[in-house]
C-alpha cells in the first residue's frame, strides 16, 4: 500500500505535468507580445509593406471585377487595397484600432478608423494573428507610437 507522502508526490507531478503546457503556451504569449513591441521602439525596419488582414469575406467590383479587400502597414503608413493600387494613410491620422463583437470564423473584426480631408471613415476586417505572424501587433505598437492619442485595443492570439 502506498504511503502518503508517495500518493501527495504522485498528486504534485501530475498537476506540475498538467500546468506546464499552460505556463509555457503564456510565456511565448508574452514574448511574443514583448519582441513586437521591442521592434517597433527600437526602430527596426519592417519589410514593407506587411498585411495586417485576414482573408476578406468583402468583394469590391474593381474594373468590372470582383476582388477582395486587403490591409497592409509599413512603418509610416496603413494601405486599403482595393484592386491593383493601394490608398494611403499616414498612422498619424489613425484615431482608433479596436475588436468589435462581431466574430467571422473564430476571429474577431478589428475596426481601424481614421481622419482624412472629407471626414472620418472607418474600415473593419479580420486580423491575421498566430502563434507565428505577429504583424499584427507590430502595426498596433506602430499606431500607439504614430498616434498617442488614439484609441488602440490590446490584441493577442485567443482575439
Amino acid at each position: 500500500m502506498p504511503s502518503t507522502l508517495e500518493t501527495v508526490l504522485k498528486t504534485v507531478g501530475f498537476i506540475v505535468l498538467a500546468a506546464l503546457p499552460l505556463v509555457i503556451l503564456w510565456f511565448t504569449l508574452r514574448r511574443m507580445s514583448a519582441t513586437a513591441r521591442s521592434s517597433v521602439k527600437s526602430g527596426l525596419r519592417l519589410d514593407p509593406p506587411r498585411r495586417i488582414s485576414g482573408t476578406s469575406m468583402t468583394l469590391v467590383m474593381v474594373d468590372g471585377k470582383e476582388d477582395r479587400e486587403h490591409y497592409f502597414f509599413d512603418t509610416e503608413s496603413f494601405y486599403l487595397r482595393r484592386g491593383p493600387v493601394p490608398t494611403a494613410v499616414p498612422l498619424s491620422q489613425i484615431t482608433s484600432v479596436t475588436r468589435t463583437s462581431d466574430v467571422i470564423y473564430a476571429r474577431y473584426v478589428w475596426q481601424v478608423c481614421f481622419s482624412r480631408a472629407s471626414g472620418r471613415k472607418c474600415v473593419t476586417f479580420t486580423n491575421n494573428l498566430s502563434l507565428f505572424n505577429r504583424d499584427f501587433l507590430l502595426f498596433l505598437e506602430a499606431v500607439r507610437k504614430a498616434n498617442p492619442l488614439a484609441t488602440v485595443d490590446r490584441a493577442n492570439v485567443i482575439f
